[in-house]
């Protein structure tokens, strides 16, 4: 950890250094000013996003017990934080988490409450003035590879990201969110008709350190756009409605690798590696999109693991009385075999959700009412459920 905060503030030191230079060389301001100065009125905009889940669980079971059909309130998401861009070529966000607040432990709402904590915390730095190609980041963020990893929980369609991704995410660092620190590239281009965007980032996930052994993550994510761009300017994070307004193609490719790592102090591990391509179609209001992805893991003691991740979603936007209404199917699938001690989840995982979401504005104020089939042997627990859910985001 020592090793990697001290790689992060002495890239991130060079790289203030050279921008500066360049924006003391390049940029329009007094000829007798010494230093940039801040635009005030990007320097700072709130963050507040809550979504809030009224749910009714049944066929819940396990291998021991048939759970009582129930009824469940919860606070989903809250996010609440900051960002802003108070130079043209410096941004920042951060945000803390109070998710599943409220949450009943007994239902077939998946995931536990975790209490209050940070959720990411980082800067971007654009490094060429007049393009998007080149963007840096550092700091708390996501370790993203595939596009359900890459795509933020507002703009899915679904009634919650998928399952299936979660298992990737977790397999990839450790952690349920995908976020780890780190320091990354990122950028997009586009022409008439055709697009690149991308994302790299080197981490070192806690989860996996070693007292050996510094556990060193990388990822990447490559995309290219036919028709109408994904997205005119980059953000790391991807959307997902487009609104009836695009008609493109964004066919990806993505993976990570990991070497040297353990579990915990007795099992370790020689290399984890994740690799896989998605795709997402826009045309007139119908949306497509879904991935897939493999997993393993290797060890000299320990028979390999191996698992497959993914998705498919289909939904399409009506437009009345001004408001979207889009009726989405989405379908998602996790298998995991071999060694339980170098991942331990071990089975499938498979849920269907059917639904429909009201967007109010667009996806600041959005209805979603939703049913969701589970089955399988990797979780604990599976049961279906149907839910309400209100979103809403400042």
């Amino acid at each position: 950890m020592n090793k990697l905060m001290f790689s992060v503030k002495t890239l991130f030191m060079l790289f203030c250094f050279f921008s500066v230079s360049a924006i003391m060389a390049k940029s329009e301001k007094d000829e007798n000013s010494v230093w940039s100065k801040p635009d005030m009125a990007k320097a700072f905009k709130p963050i507040v996003c809550i979504e809030t889940w009224a749910t009714y669980s049944s066929k819940e079971k396990d291998d021991e017990h048939d759970y009582v059909d129930r009824n469940d309130t919860q606070i989903r998401r809250f996010r609440t934080g900051a960002k802003g861009q108070p130079y043209w070529f410096l941004g920042y966000s951060f945000q803390i988490q109070l998710d599943r607040l409220g949450q009943d432990g007994y239902s077939s709402t998946k995931g536990s409450y975790g209490g209050i904590d940070v959720w990411n915390a980082y800067v971007t730095a654009k490094l060429l003035r007049k393009s998007d190609l080149l963007n840096l980041q550092a700091g708390y963020f996501w370790a993203a590879t595939s596009r359900q990893f890459n795509t933020s929980p507002w703009a899915v369609s679904g009634f919650d990201k998928s399952r299936s991704c979660w298992y990737l995410r977790s397999f990839t660092t450790g952690k349920g969110n995908g976020i780890e620190s780190g320091i990354g590239l990122g950028g997009v281009k586009n022409w008439k008709g055709f697009g690149i965007n991308y994302r790299v980032g080197v981490y070192e996930p806690e989860a996996f350190a070693c007292p050996d052994n510094s556990s060193r993550l990388v990822t990447g994510r490559l995309m290219f756009t036919i028709g109408d761009p994904e997205q005119s300017k980059y953000k790391y994070m991807l959307s997902g409605n487009q609104w009836r307004e695009r008609k493109g193609i964004t066919i990806a490719v993505g993976g990570s690798n990991l070497n040297d790592g353990c579990i915990n102090e007795s099992v370790y591990f020689k290399n984890a590696q994740t690799y896989g391509a998605d795709i997402a179609i826009d045309y007139n209001g119908i949306r497509i999109d879904g991935e897939y992805y493999k997993m393993k893991r290797t060890s000299e003691e320990l028979l390999d693991f191996t698992g497959t991740e993914m998705h498919v979603c289909v939904a399409y936007n009506v437009i009345v009385s001004n408001k979207f209404i889009e009726p989405s199917v989405t379908y998602d699938y996790f298998k995991g075999e071999g060694s339980s001690e170098l991942f331990k989840h071990i089975g499938d995982d498979a849920t269907w959700d059917l639904g429909v979401n009201w967007y109010l504005n667009k996806d600041r104020l959005k209805l979603a009412a939703h049913y969701l089939i589970q089955s399988g042997s990797a979780a604990s627990r599976v049961g279906n459920y149907a839910g309400l859910a209100l979103q809403f985001r400042l």
